[in-house]
């Protein structure tokens, strides 16, 4: 079988969940919206869940690896900061839907998915966190603030604001991310680099 069709899979599951959720979409759905037969389907994916999960690894994989290339070109840690909130911002704008799914299904209250979400949160967000832990080591960053909790915070931060923007009907704008990098970074500084 070939990954064409488990990429059309992916991309109708994508869409089916950003729109329904979940929980109303069914395998049906995908398999007919990615022009495949039922059975293909399944000699991808033993089910919806294992399809969900493979999409969301999928998906913060990209994010995790754009993330940390776009950071690993730069040295020092404000720049490094700024650069992984634009490509997070990048990430949700060429991937709307795929956002719609993570803010949707994962961040809802009592989530089935967040325990197996998180180990891959952690990973992503890494790239921020040593952003952060390097800037603290050369004190431009305020060493009281916790790299990690900080890290969630600003992929949060970014995450909820674009998805305002793709519900909105709106496009990301320069403007937007540049905001947002400001906030970003000077909630990180030093008290005594602040504006």
């Amino acid at each position: 079988m070939s990954i064409g069709k488990k990429h059309s899979i992916l991309a109708a599951a994508t869409k089916i969940f950003a729109k329904e959720g979940y929980d109303n979409a069914s395998v049906d759905e995908i398999a007919l919206q990615a022009n495949v037969a039922k059975g293909t389907f399944y000699y991808h994916f033993k089910s919806k869940e294992d399809l969900f999960i493979s999409l969301i690894s999928s998906g913060t994989d990209k994010l995790s690896d754009q993330m940390a290339e776009e950071s690993d070109k730069l040295s020092n840690p404000i720049d490094k900061v700024g650069a992984i909130v634009k490509s997070q911002y990048k990430f949700f704008s060429e991937n709307n839907d795929l956002c719609r799914v993570l803010l949707s299904e994962i961040w809802r209250f009592e989530s089935k998915w967040k325990q197996k979400y998180e180990p891959k949160r952690d990973i992503y967000i890494y790239s921020m966190e040593q952003a952060i832990v390097q800037g603290q080591h050369i004190e431009v960053f305020d060493k009281d603030i916790d790299p990690k909790l900080a890290s969630i915070a600003i992929f949060g931060l970014i995450a909820t604001s674009a998805l305002d923007q793709i519900v909105a009907g709106k496009k990301i704008t320069t403007k937007t991310v540049e905001m947002i990098k400001k906030i970003a970074v000077n909630s990180l500084l030093s008290t005594q680099l602040r504006v």
